[in-house]
């Protein structure tokens, strides 16, 4: 039922096609609010006024209350009025309070109070950057009430000694008051609305942005849809011609062994092993492409785990170096488990490849905890990174050595910067030509 009512108030009070953004909207409801909550608070002040005035004989007072209610009932609920006339109404009714009240109750009664919030009514319901009409209302009001009690107009001083110097004396505080709230809630008003209207501005270039942004991420799920594409070419129609290329060469070196010289030989091999490495940059760009797409889901992995795996699955080449890893307890992360092994096992092998000949590889790992995050911490010994190339030795296919006993290909740090920044974290390193380096990667405590 309130629901209903409420419904009924804004739909007389709130223009329909007003713009929802405008102080003016806004003002009306303000209006719209203050008229439903005026209904039944003055049927609650009605009742015991109408008690008082019946047992005070002040009848005028008791019929006024009355018409009061009745426009109050017409202003929220009477269809087929404009909201201009509905607020012109309330304000009509606030100075014909003002009057009645000051006419009756006398001159330092409520009636100074209704007067007053005529005017901040009026600068409420009636927002302007400027105006001066409600000061001027007031004090046509304060005028024309003045000239009243020098005529004495039907007896209207309830105290007999008041007179016009005393009016004007007790008004000009009134008009005081008006003129400083004249003055300030247009002001406040105009910078209320400058904000709502930066707003609307700001809200439709986040709108624009977020138009362009959608446009964006479309053209990069067709480029990644054409990268896709691109990868499964490579992963088949390249690497057959590859096949091809291997293949014959094993058999023209196996059926002409003996028919060419050491040169052709050489040839061979040199065809052989550019097939092979080809081969490998292929599969390794099919890795760098797929880092991020990895299906698997988000788990619980001990980092101390992964640890134990790499030193069985590298047992060879750890023996071979000699190499020493010093692991500290490392913390329990929640990622996905491929790509961590990815990341570590690719630190690690780089710890352990590039290191000073005749130096044993030695391998520090540790994890400290910052804030939100895990940083793990892998140190090694070895052969050292120059400052200029410690960004350079995250993009992909880029190596600073050409060591014969390491094959890679330069993929295995990229892959690894994509999935830390990917978990958002960050990865990077300290080093020093043969002082050995450090190198560092954060992972949230919790990845969603």
């Amino acid at each position: 039922m309130i629901s209903k009512l409420r419904n009924i108030v804004n739909r007389n009070c709130i223009s329909r096609d007003e713009n929802t953004t405008t102080l003016k909207y806004w003002s009306e409801v303000v209006f719209a609010n203050c008229v439903f909550a005026l209904v039944p608070l003055s049927l609650l002040a009605i009742i015991p006024a109408v008690i008082i005035c019946l047992k005070k004989e002040s009848y005028m007072i008791l019929w006024f209350d009355l018409f009061c209610f009745t426009m109050l009932i017409i202003v929220a609920y009477f269809p087929g009025m404009t909201v201009r006339i509905r607020k012109i109404m309330l304000m009509s009714l606030l100075f014909l309070a003002a009057f009645v009240l000051l006419l009756e109750l006398g001159s330092f009664g409520p009636g100074l109070v209704y007067l007053l919030s005529a005017t901040i009514f009026i600068l409420l319901l009636f927002p302007g950057k400027k105006t001066i009409i409600p000061f001027v209302l007031t004090l046509l009001f304060c005028v024309g009430y003045g000239f009243l009690i020098h005529i004495n107009f039907a007896n209207i001083s309830v105290d007999p000694n008041i007179n016009v110097l005393e009016w004007i004396a007790i008004s000009s505080n009134v008009l005081f008051i008006s003129a400083i709230l004249t003055l300030m809630i247009p002001f406040f008003l105009s910078k209320l609305e400058s904000t709502l209207e930066e707003k609307v501005l700001l809200l439709e270039s986040v709108r624009k942005k977020n138009l362009e942004l959608n446009k964006s991420i479309e053209e990069v799920k067709t480029k990644n849809a054409e990268l896709e594409q691109f990868a499964f070419i490579a992963s088949h129609d390249l690497q057959e011609p590859l096949r091809m290329i291997a293949s014959f060469m094993a058999l023209l070196k196996k059926k002409y062994e003996n028919k060419l010289d050491d040169k052709a030989h050489q040839y061979i091999n040199f065809a052989t092993g550019g097939a092979k490495r080809m081969k490998q940059i292929i599969q390794d760009l099919l890795l760098y492409s797929g880092a991020g797409k990895n299906p698997e889901p988000m788990e619980e992995v001990d980092l101390n785990e992964i640890l134990l795996d790499y030193q069985l699955l590298r047992n060879k080449l750890i023996s071979e170096r000699s190499a020493e890893i010093n692991v500290e307890r490392l913390p329990i992360v929640h990622v996905q488990k491929t790509p961590i092994v990815q990341t570590v096992h690719s630190l690690l092998d780089n710890a352990i490849n590039y290191t000073k000949d005749n130096f044993p590889p030695e391998i520090s790992i540790f994890a400290e905890e910052i804030e939100d995050f895990w940083k793990i911490c892998i140190r090694d010994n070895g052969i050292g990174i120059d400052p200029l190339f410690f960004e350079k030795i995250f993009v992909i296919f880029q190596r600073l050595h050409n060591r014969g006993d390491y094959e890679g290909t330069g993929i295995g740090l990229a892959v690894a910067k994509k999935h830390v920044e990917l978990w958002g974290g960050e990865i990077w390193l300290e080093s020093e030509l043969e002082k050995g380096s450090t190198f560092y990667f954060t992972l949230p405590k919790n990845v969603s």
